[in-house]
């Protein structure tokens, strides 16, 4: 049942990746993507008058994300309050963790990737941002640790059989 669980949720996660990248906003050249903003963000104000949404495109819905600098990723970390927050078996885990910084950093206009490390029989959440100037650092995001992560290599005493990032 587990496997099956992380077999779905690996699924649909690649399957998410997917079409994010192929959306037609992505522009890889500059590391600059939009992304499309949340259901829970604010939005363009609904004319009242009209039965739908007027003159709003999806420039209207988008926001800009770019690589950071090094010491702009590190602010954003040391400023992110995620790490603060109580882990609460099955209710508030890592992936909870790497969720909330991820989505934090994209209200700050930072790209984010959600990472899975994956092991045998497990997988672990964690975020990495793709720096300007000193290339990629995984952020564990319920320490703030920066942590280099690599296949056949261990974490919290597990070997990581991979590693899936998803922006």
């Amino acid at each position: 049942m587990k496997n099956k669980w992380l077999l779905t949720f690996i699924t649909v996660l690649l399957l998410s990746c997917y079409f994010a990248y192929f959306d037609g906003n992505s522009v890889i050249g500059d590391q600059t993507i939009s992304a499309k903003i949340a259901e829970n963000s604010i939005l363009p104000e609904f004319n009242q008058n009209a039965s739908s949404w007027e003159n709003v495109t999806s420039a209207d819905l988008a926001i800009t994300l770019k690589n950071p600098t090094f010491q702009k990723m590190r602010d954003f970390i040391l400023k992110d309050t995620t790490s603060r927050n109580q882990f609460i078996l099955n209710e508030y885990e890592c992936r909870h963790f790497a969720t909330d910084v991820n989505n934090n950093a994209d209200t700050a206009g930072i790209r984010c990737a959600f990472v899975l490390l994956c092991y045998r029989n497990s997988q672990h959440a964690v975020v990495a941002f793709e720096t300007t100037d000193r290339g990629m650092i995984y952020i564990e995001p319920q320490t703030d640790a920066a942590i280099q992560p690599i296949v056949g290599g261990q974490y919290q005493g597990e070997e990581i059989i991979d590693i899936l990032v998803c922006w």
